[in-house]
């Protein structure tokens, strides 16, 4: 306990006078944009910022916006970035958490998020919230120097109008540590009807915000349009060109295969530029994908992939940190808490229940099924398919080997789709040249399927014993991306709904985005006084229709 006590007061020793945090917020006329909320504005490394993201694109009639997938990450003010995460959309609004890690420097760090569509416009439009994270086992300090007075994003720090359109109290002003508060909030103005988003945080007094924006200082020109709204979920988009001249290939298929939990396939074809572009489905954690292009002839090809995160170089005019003589107090309890904790793994966050995904084939259940150990040895796989009842023959077409598939018609007019542990392979000689003995299973369907635009003649899906592709020499134009779906976590509520048996260490001890106050009406919560003892604020933060936020506050003290 000494210790972290001793490196804190020699850290603090150094910081200038307070400076206030701040949201962050671009507006771009009748384009998206996105309002951030934050449960508190200090945090301690090891622990999560939890948000709120708002979606708004400046018309209040179609306020909703576009876009379905939220990008999220902390940067530092030159722009690299620290952690990130996507999380989904829903009424217009975005909610969960991002961990900072445990080796940041002390310093302001931003909290940034945009939607795909948004990132036509640059980073001087996305949404940004300004942190500030105090790491109590280093000294040091994270440099803004060069930031302080950039401009190269032409964006700069303006006050924002404050108003207080909703009534905050608890039902006493003084409480014992494991004590239950009663928290009133009461409509005094118009009701959520005219919010887009509100939210209720209670922490440690003075780590809440005072409210700012940045600007654009310049209007938004015509956006170069290299990136297509995801409106309808997650997407993966890049570009298809000649692997030595880097010339786009137009009107050539692109398969995307997701391996492992989860897989599934899909393919597209090339627009006039070369580009293409997979809605995906929403899953979660990381998930390993092959993308390959449809072979030809002569030339070889190259598959470039945009990377799902903004890479574009940013400089956003920050302040010196620094912390009040209260503040440092806060941020001295708030540190003890995370040291405690550590000890304790509590508890705090109700996390969500992933769903199991089912582990069926994208095309449902196969009208046939080939286990190959259930027949006499064959030399080659073209073998078993020509001498087993498989509804699966090897033709020859110019004297190049062909795989068929037997439905109505003794053969369809369409290719079939054949895959190889879920990537799709269209050159038959090397699906021919795999050794029998690495397969465990060959499934079949033996009628046309459409699947992403594309049509084929049946499907001949090829599972080997290992996971390995059977030892296939995959398409040369492939390339693995482990790709990063939704955020895992849920974060929506930080609230003890019991008193715990160990130390209660909290340092947010609520926040619930996503409240609904009618006109008129009040809202009850309730929640248990910690045992860390001080002065807490209960802050009220809302967005409404036209993008603007506002915010109340009232306080509590907690006293052994």
């Amino acid at each position: 306990m000494y210790k972290i006590k001793s490196v804190i007061f020699a850290l603090l020793i150094f910081t200038i006078p307070v400076t206030a945090s701040c949201i962050l917020f671009v507006p771009v006329e009748n384009q998206e944009k996105v309002v951030l909320t934050t449960d508190r504005s200090i945090y301690i490394v090891g622990e999560q910022v939890h948000f709120v993201a708002t979606l708004t694109n400046g018309n209040v009639s179609n306020s909703t916006g576009q876009s379905q997938i939220l990008y999220c990450e902390i940067i530092a003010p030159d722009g690299n970035k620290i952690a990130d995460s996507k999380f989904l959309i829903s009424n217009a609004t975005a909610s969960g958490c991002i961990d900072i890690p445990d080796n940041l420097l002390t310093g302001i760090y931003y909290l940034r998020g945009y939607t795909k569509l948004m990132r036509n416009y640059g980073p001087q439009y996305y949404g940004y919230r300004l942190i500030r994270i105090v790491n109590p086992a280093r000294g040091e300090l994270l440099s803004t120097e060069n930031n302080q007075h950039s401009s190269s994003q032409k964006m700069e720090l303006v006050p924002a109008a404050v108003q207080a359109g909703i009534l905050v109290s608890a039902d006493k002003t003084l409480y014992a540590p494991r004590e239950i508060i009663s928290l009133t909030l009461q409509d005094d103005n118009n009701g959520t009807s005219g919010i887009r988003s509100l939210s209720l945080s209670v922490v440690p007094e003075n780590t809440d915000s005072t409210i700012f924006t940045i600007k654009a200082t310049e209007k938004l020109a015509n956006p170069k349009m290299d990136y297509y709204p995801e409106s309808h979920g997650l997407s993966i988009s890049g570009k298809l060109t000649e692997a030595a001249s880097l010339v786009p290939v137009k009107d050539k298929i692109v398969n995307l295969s997701i391996i492992g939990e989860g897989r599934d396939f899909m393919a597209v074809r090339t627009d006039s530029t070369g580009k293409f572009f997979f809605a995906l489905p929403d899953y979660t954690g990381s998930r390993d994908l092959f993308l390959c292009a449809e072979k030809t002839d002569s030339t070889k090809l190259k598959i470039w992939v945009d990377n799902d995160f903004c890479t574009l170089p940013v400089h956003i005019p920050t302040p010196a940190f620094s912390l009040s003589e209260t503040e440092r107090e806060s941020v001295l309890n708030m540190a003890l808490n995370v040291q405690i904790n550590s000890h304790f793994y509590t508890d705090t966050v109700k996390v969500k229940q992933i769903a199991n995904i089912e582990k069926t084939a994208f095309y449902g259940k196969s009208t046939n099924v080939i286990y190959i150990d259930k027949y006499i040895q064959l030399p080659s796989l073209e073998e078993y398919f020509n001498e087993l009842p498989s509804e699966v023959r090897v033709r020859k077409r110019k004297g190049e080997s062909r795989i068929v598939v037997l439905g109505a018609r003794e053969v369809s007019l369409y290719d079939p789709l054949v895959l190889v542990d879920w990537v799709a392979v269209d050159e038959p000689s090397k699906v021919l040249a795999v050794l029998p003995q690495n397969i465990l299973r060959i499934e079949v369907l033996n009628e046309d399927y459409v699947k992403g635009g594309q049509t084929y003649g049946g499907i001949v899906s090829i599972i080997s014993k290992k996971g390995d592709f059977a030892g296939i020499d995959l398409p040369s134009t492939g390339i693995f991306i482990n790709f990063h779906f939704l955020d895992e976590k849920n974060c929506k509520e930080m609230v003890y709904d019991h008193v715990p048996q160990h130390p209660d260490t909290r340092n947010t001890l609520l926040w619930k985005p996503g409240i609904t106050l009618g006109k008129g009406t009040t809202q009850k919560f309730e929640l248990t006084a910690p045992d860390t003892p001080g002065i807490y604020n209960v802050v009220v933060e809302g967005v409404d229709l036209n993008g603007e936020v506002f915010s109340t506050s009232g306080i509590f003290e907690v006293k052994k």
